[in-house]
């Protein structure tokens, strides 16, 4: 689970763009958003509702491009604060990014992982590894609050790394730059999940 977690994708673009631009407080909502979505992922896993995205193509393409829709949406997001960046940058002010409120920053974090149908068939090959349908409630329970634990503190930790001076120095220096990357990766992981 953690190595599909820390694979660059949506959940990881958003913790990575929130923590730099709009520090600490706004990534740990954004990670708490994550982890309500993690929760219901995990739930549909093992409800075996994620066979029914996997069989039933017209679920599973909605869900697709509903998640590719909201990407294109925070990459054009990006792209507006990253020319206001470079307009402040021509008037010779410091750049500075409007705080994100808590609840955009947790409604980020829950769409963007809500929408990814990724995260639940993801969550049901790990799970079917370990599970079989005369494993007891409890014994499901425990693997769900594994995944759920587990991504919890992944996220934390990585927006609170993500906070270091020398990690933020660096992204300060290159903030429009990293940005325009960010907002291009948030489209080409849009296109990739309509695929």
């Amino acid at each position: 689970m953690l190595i599909g977690q820390f694979s660059p994708g949506p959940d990881f673009l958003l913790i990575l763009k929130n923590a730099l631009n709009h520090g600490r407080k706004s990534a740990l909502f954004s990670a708490a958003g994550i982890t309500l979505g993690l929760i219901i992922h995990t739930t549909l896993a093992i409800a075996g509702l994620a066979f029914l995205f996997n069989s039933s193509e017209a679920i599973g393409q909605a869900l697709r491009y509903a998640g590719a829709a909201y990407l294109i949406y925070l990459s054009i997001r990006l792209f507006i604060s990253t020319k206001a960046l470079s307009s402040a940058s021509a008037a010779h002010d410091p750049p500075q990014q409007a705080p994100l409120p808590c609840s955009a920053a947790f409604r980020q974090g829950f769409l963007t992982n809500l929408l990814n149908p990724k995260v639940v068939v993801f969550i049901s090959a790990m799970l079917a590894r370990f599970l079989d349908p005369c494993s007891l409630p409890l014994e499901k329970g425990i693997y769900a609050t594994i995944i759920v634990v587990q991504g919890a503190v992944f996220w934390a930790l990585f927006a609170n790394l993500l906070q270091a001076r020398i990690i933020r120095n660096a992204f300060l220096r290159y903030q429009r730059q990293l940005n325009l990357g960010f907002a291009l990766l948030l489209i080409v992981a849009a296109i990739t999940a309509i695929r």
